[in-house]
């Protein structure tokens, strides 16, 4: 099975920077990515996961200091532990984009390199997708939707029981409300404005990187509401880019003052660390 061609050609000239080729020559962006449109939604989880990831590191710090920490170095420590998160998020993501790249080459019967950390999830794939009774068509497809301006790229387009789906790899440790299935919903949307067939189901597949290295694989229950979700999430950024918040119209404190006081601030929390009046 091939895709038909498509209505009109889509380019990614920088990471994550989509724009659309058309026939005359003209060109539609850059646009907006899938990413980036379902990256509007909360996300209490990953709050969560922040907060611990800043806290382990304080204590780590604590603990190689053996509980002694001159009120300069707490300081340093305090922020590093700020964004001890983007570290590990950063870690996640290359190990992930590594992952991606094998579970590409195994569907491409290609003679992959797979390095002992992803031994496991790679094993797991492999057994996925042998059962799932998918023909993959086309993997890491650039897509974009024309009319409502976005763009991104997909794991995979397949072919199953005479229909045609969209899988999308994660190496997530767990599954978080239906931002999956809108990111999927933007991408089926897209597929079918820019080849004109219609996409009839999608499935996550998910393959930890940690142990016990799980696997699950869930399908989306409800394409057009995955696909509805996501265009209310297009909206929503759209109408995010405009200031909706006037000039100020009556206020108490001055700009000035408001400034002076969290410069006071400041100054006053750094002066009882210098001090010792910190209780480390």
């Amino acid at each position: 099975m091939k895709l038909p061609e498509p209505k009109y050609k889509v380019i990614e000239p920088k990471p994550h920077c989509y724009v659309i080729e058309l026939s005359d020559g003209s060109t539609i962006g850059p646009l907006d990515s899938v990413t980036k449109v379902t990256g509007i939604m909360d996300k209490p989880a990953l709050v969560n996961w922040s907060a611990r990831e800043a806290a382990s590191y304080f204590k780590r710090a604590i603990e190689d200091s053996n509980y002694v920490i001159a009120p300069e170095k707490l300081e340093a420590i305090a922020k590093v532990a700020a964004t001890a998160h983007r570290m590990k998020s950063q870690e996640a993501k290359d190990l992930g984009t590594a992952a991606h790249d094998i579970f590409h080459g195994i569907v491409e019967g290609k003679d992959v390199v797979i390095p002992y950390e992803l031994q496991a999830p790679s094993k797991r794939f492999s057994e996925w997708y042998i059962k799932s009774g998918i023909e993959i068509v086309a993997t890491e497809l650039i897509v974009a939707n024309k009319l409502l301006k976005y763009g991104g790229r997909l794991d995979a387009i397949g072919y199953r029981d005479g229909k045609w789906g969209i899988v999308d790899y994660k190496t997530s440790s767990g599954f978080y409300g239906n931002e999956y299935a809108y990111q999927v919903g933007g991408y089926a949307d897209a597929v079918e404005a820019q080849y004109g067939i219609r996409v009839s189901w999608a499935e996550i597949a998910r393959f930890s990187k940690k142990e016990p290295f799980d696997c699950e694989v869930r399908p989306v229950t409800n394409m057009a509401a995955a696909m509805d979700g996501f265009r209310a999430l297009r909206e929503a950024l759209r109408l995010n880019k405009d200031n909706l918040l006037a000039e100020v119209t009556f206020s108490t404190v001055e700009k000035s003052k408001v400034d002076k006081a969290v410069k006071k601030a400041k100054q006053s929390v750094s002066e009882k660390i210098r001090t010792g009046q910190v209780p480390f």
